[in-house]
């Protein structure tokens, strides 16, 4: 039997239907962030691997043991609009080196859920860490700006 091209095949993947990104400003509020393109999360921990020393051959790993969180950043791409850079579109206005940024902010994911619930990821303790712009001249010439950051701590919230 042929596949049929007009008809979706059948899966178990879903897609968000919707995230909103939000920013605490340095007076506190939260506001939200426009054009996001894309966002990934890393989170990665140290692992220490315990061996045997008497098997044959020497060095089998018994078991690994997880330790501490080594990383917990967060990449965001955005496109550059109404000439802010990624640092004025979360707040910290006035400033081009993220040395600058002397205060964390606390960044919130919003995520309105295909069977819809709603579901609130809050990253708190963040600091901006890189802040690259590259600029390609084609296409739409649209500016889109990433920048990482270091988080000290995620919650998430079911509020529905």
């Amino acid at each position: 039997m042929a596949l049929d091209p007009t008809q979706i095949a059948g899966t178990d993947a879903r897609t968000v239907p919707s995230i909103v990104i939000k920013a605490t400003n340095p007076a506190g509020k939260m506001v939200t962030i426009g054009a996001i393109k894309r966002m990934s999360r890393t989170i990665t921990r140290n692992m220490h691997r315990r061996r045997e020393l008497d098997s044959n051959p020497p060095g089998v790993t018994v078991e690994i043991v997880p330790g501490n969180v080594g990383t917990f950043d967060i990449t965001i791409e955005r496109a550059m609009l109404n000439k802010s850079n990624m640092l004025e579109a979360f707040g910290i206005s006035g400033v081009e080196d993220i040395i600058s940024q002397n205060i964390p902010i606390d960044i919130q994911e919003d995520r309105n859920l295909a069977d819809g619930r709603k579901q609130v990821v809050t990253y708190k303790g963040c600091y901006f860490k890189e802040n690259p712009i590259s600029i390609d001249i084609d296409g739409e010439w649209v500016i889109v700006q990433n920048a990482s950051l270091e988080v000290a701590t995620a919650e998430v919230k079911d509020p529905s």
